[in-house]
């Protein structure tokens, strides 16, 4: 089954296969957030191993400590400090609770009937993993609307309006700032 043409298509109607489309999406933008934040407790937590074993090295030593070393030393300690106030790992680990949730509510959607009843219930099932989430990263989302959107056979030539458009800048801070006000399908 490497060919995607060998993959079964659902068929599904507008209304479900958008609920689909929003919680593959969700998937993937929960994916990429908990990377996120596992990445910065990783450097964080290399960073201040690494400083705090170096200055106390250097503090061994006979003479002052070098400068630089000083500064490095306390910008470590303030990484530190921000993963322990902010919590990376813990916000790694909420975002992976939530794209498990939604990929279980994915799987159910794929397997199970896909009647307007059951619908209503994967409706209601979004509602309350929603509910859960942390205010949403636009950018982010947009991007991962568009990986989904190559995922599922749409290209950008053809179906330009359907892609989510921003500059570089916007693309590099996406972990980084909300964007609220730049949301375009």
């Amino acid at each position: 089954m490497n060919n995607p043409q060998d993959v079964p298509k659902l068929k599904l109607d507008a209304k479900k296969w958008g609920l689909l489309f929003d919680v593959r999406r969700s998937v993937r933008y929960h994916d990429r957030r908990r990377a996120f934040f596992e990445q910065l407790h990783r450097i964080t937590s290399l960073l201040t191993i690494v400083m705090a074993g170096s200055f106390l090295f250097d503090l061994g030593k006979d003479g002052d400590a070098a400068d630089w070393l000083k500064y490095l030393s306390a910008f470590a300690a303030a990484c530190a400090a921000i993963d322990m106030v902010i919590g990376f790992s813990k916000r790694s680990n909420l975002h992976a609770d939530l794209r498990e949730k939604f990929a279980m509510l994915e799987i159910d959607m794929v397997t199970e009937d896909n009647s307007d009843q059951h619908l209503q219930g994967y409706l209601k099932r979004r509602l309350l993993i929603e509910k859960d989430e942390p205010p949403i990263y636009r950018v982010l989302d947009g991007l991962c609307r568009n990986e989904l959107l190559i995922a599922e056979g749409y290209n950008r030539k053809d179906h330009r309006s359907y892609f989510f458009r921003c500059n570089r800048f916007q693309r590099f801070t996406s972990q980084l700032f909300r964007w609220d006000n730049v949301f375009s399908a």
